[in-house]
């Protein structure tokens, strides 16, 4: 699909064009538009009404400067004359929706007949239901399939009983899965790194038939300049998706598990890395080891995420389990530098980290997990990355 894996400041007019020769239709998470709103109160009204349904139901894309026909199939690029639409069309949604829709995304894309095209990208949020407030209308709007309409008093309860069962039941998985990570580690220590849609529903969205999404796993992308990156081998099917790691269960092998990775088609992604106990000193988080991984895991998320479920608010997750005893090496000797202050609980495990757009957060969000991870040890943070959260080794 022409909207997985493109950033809005990346698209080109042979993008749209695609739009109009894959005859992309209309339907609940794409709008098109062939003429801008208006500065009317009605038109003002009506682009806020458009935004918050889609925000209010499972988020999607409006693109002004398309011309469709009567069953909302694209049929020309036409284009609307120069000006201020992005501007106003973002200042509008921040004084005039409640609450602020987080992840909101506008950009134009210029075309060679000298017009433009208004792509407005609205997540799935988190914050959802939001209420258009603009002179007082004071209403919440969803979509249904190609149109909207206002909430009811009872949809409107749902949708905040919603928001707030949709995290719990991801808590619940997340707990869950806890459990049988532990059950499957016994007593030995693994870092532990996952990713999932804050919105985690009972459906498929991976299809572990998915010749790329296969490729991606067994080989994925560096994004530091360490040479010993994330390999587990092929994948390989499991009850909840694909998994890959240094076994080959199809001959009965009992090698201990050394570093996973494992996509369930619900789309969680999980990565697991076993962190080996030195007889002498004990378990040491050694920093040319475990921060190199995070950053690649953390792009092999925002690699598939955005391949895959474009615009999806994430909930990352970090924890070293069965942690008790592990310090931190920070140097390649074993002077006072290098501080033999102990974790003293079972596991170690930071919060949910929530994101609303990965392409934009990950490099900094990577640089936060390290640095959260030296501070459990005193220290000021990740002395690998530079104040923009670029990756280094010295």
């Amino acid at each position: 699909m022409v909207f997985r894996g493109n950033k809005l400041s990346d698209w080109e007019e042979q993008d749209l064009q695609k739009l109009i020769d894959d005859q992309l239709q209309e339907r609940d998470t794409i709008e098109y538009k062939k003429d801008m709103y208006g500065n009317s109160d009605d038109d003002k009204r009506e682009m806020l009404k458009d935004i918050t349904s889609m925000a209010n139901h499972r988020g999607g894309h409006i693109l002004i400067g398309i011309e469709e026909n009567d069953e909302g199939i694209p049929t020309n690029v036409v284009g609307i004359e120069l000006g201020n639409h992005v501007e106003r069309i973002r200042s509008s949604c921040l004084d005039n929706i409640d609450k602020k829709i987080v992840g909101l995304d506008i950009e134009d894309v210029s075309l060679s007949n000298g017009k433009l095209i208004i792509i407005i990208s609205i997540p799935e949020s988190l914050n959802a239901p939001h209420m258009v407030t603009y002179r007082g209308l004071n209403q919440f709007w969803k979509r249904h399939g190609r149109q909207k309409d206002k909430m009811s008093i009872d949809e409107i309860g749902e949708a905040f009983d919603k928001r707030l069962s949709n995290l719990n039941r991801l808590d619940r998985f997340l707990f869950t899965r806890k459990a049988e990570i532990l059950e499957d580690i016994g007593d030995q220590t693994f870092m532990i790194i996952s990713a999932s849609p804050a919105y985690l529903r009972d459906e498929i969205v991976f299809n572990i038939r998915d010749g790329n999404l296969r490729k991606l796993i067994q080989n994925p992308q560096p994004f530091q300049n360490v040479a010993d990156g994330i390999y587990c081998g092929n994948p390989y099917p499991t009850v909840n998706g694909l998994r890959a790691d240094n076994r080959t269960p199809y001959y009965g092998s009992v090698t201990p598990v050394r570093m996973y990775i494992e996509v369930f088609a619900n789309g969680y992604m999980e990565f697991g890395r076993l962190i080996r106990r030195d007889t002498t000193e004990g378990i040491r988080i050694k920093r040319l080891e475990e921060p190199p991984l995070i950053v690649d895991f953390m792009g092999f998320i925002q690699t598939v995420y955005e391949q895959y479920l474009p615009f999806t608010p994430l909930a990352i997750s970090f924890s070293i389990l069965n942690a008790k005893g592990i310090w931190l090496v920070v140097s390649g000797n074993t002077t006072e530098e290098n501080s033999k202050e102990k974790w003293q609980r079972e596991h170690l495990e930071f919060g949910k980290f929530y994101t609303d757009n990965i392409s934009e957060s990950r490099i900094l969000l990577t640089k936060e997990i390290c640095d959260r991870l030296w501070q459990c040890f005193h220290r000021e943070g990740c002395n690998l990355f530079d104040d923009a959260g670029t990756f280094r080794t010295s």
